[in-house]
C-alpha cells in the first residue's frame, strides 16, 4: 500500500524541474556610460577636485540637465544622448570658477539586442572630442573610438592646476 501510494507522488515529482524555466535577469549589460579619469598636468596621477557637472543637447544649456553637483571625485560616468542625437554637450566646472569648460562628444548611436532579459541597448561609434581650455589643459582619447562597455576608460582630463 505505501508502495503504491509512493509512486505518483516520485512520477510528478520528477516532472517539477521541467515546468521551471530560468529566470530573465538582465546584470549590466544595458546602455553604457562614458568612463572619463581627470589627470593632473604635472604628473600622470589621477587628481582628485570638486566638480560640478550639466548635459545639454544644444551648445546654449538651456534645458539642461545637471549630472553632478559638487562631488569630489577623480573620475566620473557620463550618459551620452539617444538615438536621434548625434552630439551632446558636458558643462564642466571646477570648485567657484566661473569659467567652466564645454565638453563636445560627436557619436553615432545604434541599438543592438542584447537577450531577452535586457531587450536593446544603445552603442556608441566614431567617437570624437573637442574641448574648450579654461581649465582643461588637453584631453587624451582611448584607443577605441566606439563604446560598448563600462569597463575601460574612454577620456582622459589633463587638469591646470
Amino acid at each position: 500500500m505505501k508502495l503504491r501510494q509512493l509512486i505518483p507522488i516520485l512520477f510528478c515529482i520528477s516532472f517539477l524541474p521541467m515546468g521551471c524555466e530560468e529566470d530573465d535577469i538582465c546584470i549590466g549589460e544595458g546602455t553604457p556610460h562614458l568612463t572619463v579619469v581627470f589627470r593632473n598636468i604635472q604628473n600622470t596621477s589621477n587628481q582628485m577636485d570638486t566638480l560640478s557637472i550639466y548635459r545639454s543637447a544644444d551648445i546654449g544649456f538651456e534645458n539642461s540637465d545637471t549630472i553632478y553637483e559638487k562631488i569630489f571625485t577623480d573620475s566620473i560616468k557620463l550618459p551620452m544622448g539617444g538615438l536621434n542625437d548625434e552630439r551632446v554637450y558636458f558643462k564642466i566646472k571646477r570648485r567657484s570658477n566661473v569659467d567652466q569648460d564645454i565638453l563636445t562628444i560627436d557619436y553615432q548611436s545604434k541599438s543592438e539586442y542584447v537577450s531577452k532579459a535586457c531587450g536593446f541597448r544603445l552603442v556608441y561609434e566614431n567617437l570624437s572630442y573637442q574641448i574648450t581650455n579654461y581649465h582643461i589643459n588637453s584631453i587624451v582619447p582611448s584607443e577605441s573610438n566606439e563604446l560598448r562597455d563600462e569597463s575601460i576608460t574612454n577620456l582622459y582630463i589633463v587638469l591646470d592646476n
